[in-house]
């Protein structure tokens, strides 16, 4: 056991430094987004979201207003860039995990020490998804704060084109946690991915190649099948299909946010059974 939390604490330590340039960027991003709430929602919902495909798409045709506090932090933020952001961190973080030191040859200086490869494999997931979630829970704090800053956390009325009110309620910090806990099932899932890919391949380029695909892969075949309505039963195998469906942010958490740690699960699994097996790659 002991040898277990010293792997595990010096992957930390190593990554000190970029950890922290990965929070600090997005925090930034979090807030920034949340400063121009103030100057956007004055829109209207029809300008706001007049392309019914790119409404489907952000899963604005589902009562959900983009001029309202949630609304807003949904489209510009949580349907997108921001769980873009922790998915990316996710794939570089499961990628070094163990393709990275093996690449430069460092993983097998470790394995020389009395720790076996079991060890290492699940030292480094759990530093992983440690790190992704030190980020994602900083971030989503950070909106937290900013609400009052720029009234989001204030109700807000809008007016029909039939001359109805609309009141919509302000963003709790109960919203931005069930956003947060969504954007990184999906990054987690995907981070358990290439982390698969790393312990199998054991060469970060490839590994980080495929895992990248995928990624995008996934969120422009549900893009392009939401659109053109094509092979949307397929949809399925692509996480983007519950997340935008679902917007947790908006509409609470559903139990389709346990899915993705399936996902990451069977990564580690499969991961450690391929890395366990094989022999090390020469750098």
């Amino acid at each position: 056991m002991a040898g277990f939390w010293l792997v595990y604490r010096r992957w930390q330590r190593d990554r000190l430094v970029s950890t922290a340039a990965w929070t600090v960027g997005v925090v930034i991003t979090v807030v920034a987004t949340a400063a121009f709430y103030p100057s956007l929602s004055g829109l209207s919902g029809d300008s706001a979201g007049s392309s019914a495909a790119m409404s489907s798409l952000l899963g604005l045709g589902q009562g959900i207003d983009p001029t309202s506090p949630l609304g807003y932090l949904w489209i510009a933020l949580y349907a997108n860039v921001y769980p873009w952001m922790l998915m990316a961190l996710g794939v570089v973080l499961g990628v070094a995990a163990i393709a990275g030191d093996e690449d430069t040859g460092t993983l097998e200086y470790l394995l020389s020490k009395p720790v076996t490869r079991s060890t290492v494999v699940l030292a480094r997931y759990l530093g992983m998804v440690t790190i992704l979630g030190l980020v994602a829970a900083v971030s989503g704090l950070s909106l937290v704060v900013s609400y009052p800053m720029f009234g989001l956390d204030d109700d807000v009325t809008t007016t029909a084109p039939d001359g109805a009110t609309v009141t919509s309620a302000g963003a709790t910090a109960t919203d931005a946690f069930n956003g947060t806990l969504s954007s990184f099932a999906v990054a987690v899932g995907l981070a358990g991915f290439a982390f698969l890919l790393g312990a199998v391949l054991g060469r970060k380029g490839p590994a980080l190649g495929i895992a990248t695909g995928a990624g995008i892969g996934g969120y422009v075949f549900y893009t392009l099948s939401n659109l053109t309505g094509s092979l949307e039963p397929l949809t399925w195998i692509s996480p983007w299909r519950w997340y935008v469906a679902d917007a947790m942010l908006v509409k609470g958490l559903t139990w389709n946010v346990v899915l993705p740690f399936g996902t990451a699960l069977a990564g580690l699994a499969l991961g450690w059974w391929g890395f366990v097996r094989r022999d090390l790659r020469n750098p």
